[in-house]
């Protein structure tokens, strides 16, 4: 038996057909994996992306909470320094009211004398309440200029070395780690310098 030519033809063709349907899959396959392969790796960059923006919006959260714990505790802690700056003047006024009383006038008078412990009792008290809040008072006589916490009201020539003070007018003080009040002083020159005569 022989092979018809025209069934010959057509399975050759239809294998042909079949070879280019396989090649045009094999080929349509290899592009869809291909953009697959770009889908991905564009997925994995946006979302690299978004894990960045999520670090960095998560650290700026961070530090907005820590200044903000920072703020509210600096609120507390210095609320009270109006309160305490107007109350300042009161212990001025019981440290001149004791410092303007000689001494053997209060130990002559026991009337006297009464109202000064009474007065000091006050200024302690005051005082206390001071410490209780973070307000403390500092002491500047024989101490080193330092125009941070001190005022010079005056300088005058003393024995002691330049830049010491020798007399405080008004008491500085500190309300934690700030200053509430400067200390009104009066700051050595050093000794009077003599001059030469020709």
């Amino acid at each position: 038996m022989q092979k018809d030519p025209i069934n010959k033809n057509k399975s050759s063709k239809q294998k042909s057909n079949q070879n280019l349907k396989e090649n045009k899959t094999e080929e349509q396959k290899k592009d869809s994996v291909g953009k697959n392969q770009e889908i991905v790796n564009d997925l994995k960059h946006k979302l690299k992306e978004c894990e960045d923006k999520l670090l960095r919006s998560l650290a700026e959260n961070d530090n907005l909470r820590k200044r903000h714990e920072k703020e509210t505790e600096d609120n507390l802690k210095y609320a009270t320094k109006n309160f305490a700056f107007s109350l300042l003047p009161v212990t001025d006024n019981f440290q001149r009211a004791i410092q303007s009383i000689p001494d053997d006038v209060s130990e002559k008078d026991k009337l006297l004398k009464n109202l000064v412990i009474g007065i000091q009792a006050v200024e302690k008290e005051l005082d206390d309440v001071f410490v209780k809040n973070g307000i403390k008072k500092f002491d500047s006589l024989d101490q080193k200029f330092n125009p941070e916490i001190h005022q010079a009201v005056s300088k005058v020539n003393n024995h002691k070395p330049e830049g010491t003070i020798v007399e405080e007018f008004q008491r500085g003080y500190m309300i934690g780690d700030r200053l509430l009040r400067a200390a009104m002083v009066v700051v050595s020159m050093g000794p009077e310098k003599k001059e030469e005569k020709k």
